[in-house]
């Protein structure tokens, strides 16, 4: 039997996997904004600092050597496959069996660094003995390094079920697996757990609408990648598995902005997804995907312009200004996040949302900044429900970095309390007038309700709607937070606020349409006495970037309603009502149009209900 093409399941989306590894091989391994790592001496594999932790990680998962196994696959030339042997020799002699006195990394059996580390031992293994590169003793202690790797994971107490860490782990198992099924019997047994794990794993960590609940898209998008890969390579041939593979592919294509970036609630970067055609056909098996990284030159749109997922806990709009690329850069686009499934990557940003409108990018999400400082277990970060200790991830964490809802300066609690799976609740599309609205409501706190509904009429406006009570009668300083995204500036305008936009003819205005609510100052770069202000693209990054809220204080119940809207001019009508329990809302403004009308009514039961009166 030949050897097995190396299984390529990270899918780093390399075009030139010889280039990459030749720039490995002479400059060094590079993560992020870390310093380049060399392969021509020992790795460093102790954890020098809680700064380090990702980049460590990395490294025991053996990321440096990812792109030359693929080269070596591709091209068989030995100076890859060599490289990979000496790193591998070099970590086992450090773990497979250390010293007493010498403490490990937390990494170096770390369960998804495991599950990744498998695969690309096995690989080396079987590459190496049978080019000749390996024999004898050497060939002997990486052979009983893989049995190690078979036999942790074999080991259910070892596998994090309950997120993508085990999802990786399995992917691990099956491949190395496969590839020594036939002549050693713990590697075929490996290969079957694997395969009936990994069944048991997309039903817990995918909804039934095909989205992660992991309350991150470029989770779910790497998750995902994963899958397609095992298909790709053969580890995988179930028609079951595959129709699932498509409907989650058809989900991630909501969570691609106009601008082609990814979504980034959660634990996600603001990662770049646009492709051109060639690329999209030989990436994507969805005609929705292809269509949305290509900004329309391929695939086909889906059926709708707005998409619910009401098992995953998410509301998306997405309606082009055009036919062709440049209108669908331009898209009204409008994401809401509305799961709590489990701690697992969730930030304290319950039904929050993020807006791109004109080809910009308006409202955003905090983003990651990465994984940084571990929290000591009994502190108040660890109370609060953090694992990450670095005060900018803190930050990006929190309540107050996201569009939503804060009380009394406290994040949503995410630490011992259930999580209630998916808040949407209903939604409504109106053709004659083009709005779109959804309604969302959770609890918070254990006797704070509350409910927000987004009305929506993409190039023109937005409305945020948020109703709260808290049932023990108990007084809150209510704040209702915007941030907006790094490159516009924010500037009072009257009663309310002024973003110029470029390339649109009109400014975004903001103004509170309901009475009551203060307006905070327009916060830039804050660090006392807490961060705001701030906005991470990636790992180890964070930029300034405008925000504001509006308040209410010493409140038991009460309503804020916020209007954007692009024009030349706009004012509150004082006109604009609401009743006691939120349920009916009549909201009033004037522009350079005219007069504007909206009604929303939210009953007990049955559907939301909207009209709108345009001037």
């Amino acid at each position: 039997m030949s050897l097995i093409p190396y299984e390529d399941i990270a899918r780093l989306d390399r075009g030139n996997p010889a280039f990459v590894a030749d720039e490995v091989l002479s400059r060094g391994w590079v993560l992020g904004t870390y310093a380049p790592v060399p392969l021509d001496a020992p790795l460093p594999w102790k954890l020098a600092s809680q700064t380090q932790r990702s980049l460590n990680f990395h490294l025991h998962s053996w990321d440096p050597v990812e792109s030359l196994l693929q080269a070596h696959s591709v091209t068989g030339l030995p100076r890859y496959l060599e490289a990979a042997v000496e790193l591998a020799r070099d970590w086992v002699d450090t773990h497979h069996a250390p010293s007493t006195d010498d403490e490990p990394s937390p990494f170096a059996w770390y369960d998804m660094a495991v599950g990744l580390r498998s695969y690309r031992l096995a690989y080396i293994l079987d590459a190496a003995a049978r080019g000749g590169r390996l024999a004898g003793p050497a060939h002997a202690v990486l052979s009983a390094a893989l049995e190690q790797h078979a036999r942790f994971l074999a080991d259910d107490a070892n596998i994090a079920f309950h997120n993508n860490h085990g999802y990786y782990q399995v992917a691990g198992q099956l491949a190395m697996g496969r590839r020594f099924a036939l002549t050693w019997p713990a590697m075929a047994e490996a290969a079957a757990q694997a395969r009936e794990r990994l069944r048991g794993m997309l039903a817990q960590q995918f909804g039934a609408d095909g989205v992660h609940r992991e309350h991150s898209p470029d989770y779910h998008r790497m998750v995902y990648e994963t899958l397609r890969a095992m298909m790709a390579c053969g580890l995988l041939d179930d028609e079951e598995l595959r129709a699932k593979a498509l409907a989650i592919e058809r989900a991630l294509s909501w969570f691609v902005l106009p601008s082609g970036h990814i979504a980034n609630f959660g634990d996600s970067d603001y990662r770049q997804l646009r492709r051109r055609p060639d690329e999209a056909a030989r990436k994507w098996a969805t005609p929705q995907m292809r269509h949305v990284v290509t900004q329309g030159l391929a695939g086909e749109p889906p059926d709708s312009d707005h998409a619910a997922f009401p098992d995953g806990g998410y509301f998306v709009v997405r309606r082009p200004a055009g036919p062709d690329a440049a209108g669908h850069a331009r898209a009204g686009y409008l994401a809401q996040i509305a799961g709590f499934h489990s701690r697992t990557h969730k930030h304290a940003d319950d039904l929050s949302f993020l807006w791109s409108d004109r080809g910009s990018d308006l409202l955003v999400d905090a983003g990651r900044y990465g994984y940084i400082g571990k929290v000591e277990q009994e502190t108040p970060l660890w109370h609060d429900g953090h694992w990450y200790s670095d005060p900018r991830r803190v930050y990006c964490e929190s309540t107050r970095a996201h569009n939503t809802l804060e009380f009394d300066d406290r994040n949503l609690p995410r630490k011992g309390v259930k999580p209630y799976g998916s808040a949407l609740r209903r939604w409504r599309s109106d053709a004659a007038s083009g709005v779109i609205a959804v309604e969302t409501e959770c609890r918070h706190f254990r006797t704070i309700r509350r409910a927000r509904v987004l009305a929506f009429l993409p190039g023109r406006w937005l409305v945020v709607f948020d109703w709260f009570e808290d049932n023990a009668r108990e007084p809150h300083t209510v704040r209702q937070w915007f941030h907006l995204a790094p490159r516009l500036s924010l500037a009072e305008d009257g009663t309310g606020w002024r973003v110029d936009v470029e390339g649109s003819a009109e400014p975004l205005r903001a103004v509170s349409l309901l009475p009551g609510a203060t307006r905070s100052p327009a916060i830039l770069a804050q660090t006392e006495p807490q961060m705001q202000g701030w906005w991470s693209a990636k790992e180890r990054d964070i930029v300034p970037a405008y925000a504001f809220c509006h308040a209410l204080e010493n409140a038991v119940t009460g309503s804020i309603a916020t209007l954007f809207s692009f024009s030349n001019e706009l004012v509150a009508d004082p006109a604009s009502r609401v009743n006691a329990s939120g349920r009916g809302a009549m909201l009033r403004w004037r522009d350079a149009q005219g007069p504007h009308a909206l009604r929303l009514d939210r009953p007990e039961s049955g559907e939301l209900s909207l009209s709108y009166a345009p001037p």
